[in-house]
């Protein structure tokens, strides 16, 4: 089963830092507790003020906040979003990050549908800075990372990620976007993804 997930993401694709670095400021403002080993990788349980930070919409959701108490369901407990909690990435190379539902960008020129969205996602994965896309319709052309991806697709160095929210169920709230904006990399952007069930890995061990 597909994991439910809340990204943030610096505006700038390049910007990056290291994780204890990302850490550490999320950790003061309660956001995130403790690292917690999980295999080869690590994961933050959530925060005494992780409701506060983070703003559930709608009538009282159904979040699951503690992690399993077994040891060996957490691993799958973590891969499915079967409760909320944060990884961290944050690396020298910046990566396409989309969910398979996501429609098809539009060309800002001319409005229409880029067809080969699959295969443009694709090449973007392998080298998402310099993919340049044409326009059929139009003959415009651009760079990948410059089109509107609305919130179901991003470009980052640098990522923020809670698991167990499910699409517009929560929202970032000003205090952490202020706290994220203030390490840099521009104003920080909110995307939320059905990912494959992976489980936590190298990518979200502090170095």
């Amino acid at each position: 089963m597909p994991a439910h997930k809340l990204l943030l993401h610096p505006q700038d694709i390049d910007f990056h830092l290291p994780v204890r670095d990302l850490a550490a400021p999320l950790q003061a403002i309660g956001l995130i507790g403790p690292p917690r080993q999980l295999g080869e990788g690590r994961f933050y349980p959530v925060g005494e003020h992780f409701l506060q930070l983070v703003t559930f919409l709608g009538c009282s959701p159904a979040i699951e906040l503690d992690p399993p108490a077994e040891p060996d369901r957490l691993a799958s407990a973590s891969a499915s979003g079967a409760f909320c909690h944060v990884l961290l990435e944050s690396g020298t190379r910046p990566r396409l990050r989309h969910d398979p539902r996501t429609p098809p960008a539009r060309c800002p020129h001319c409005r229409e549908p880029l067809p080969n969205w699959t295969g443009l996602c694709a090449s973007a994965r392998l080298d998402p800075v310099h993919t340049v896309w044409k326009c059929p319709a139009c003959g415009h052309s651009g760079d990948f990372t410059r089109l509107r991806l609305r919130k179901s697709a991003a470009v980052a160095s640098c990522w923020v990620e809670i698991r167990g929210i499910y699409p517009s169920e929560a929202v970032a709230g000003d205090t952490l976007l202020h706290t994220l904006h203030a390490l840099g990399g521009g104003h920080w952007q909110t995307v939320y993804l059905q990912e494959p069930a992976l489980p936590c890995n190298g990518r979200s061990v502090s170095q």
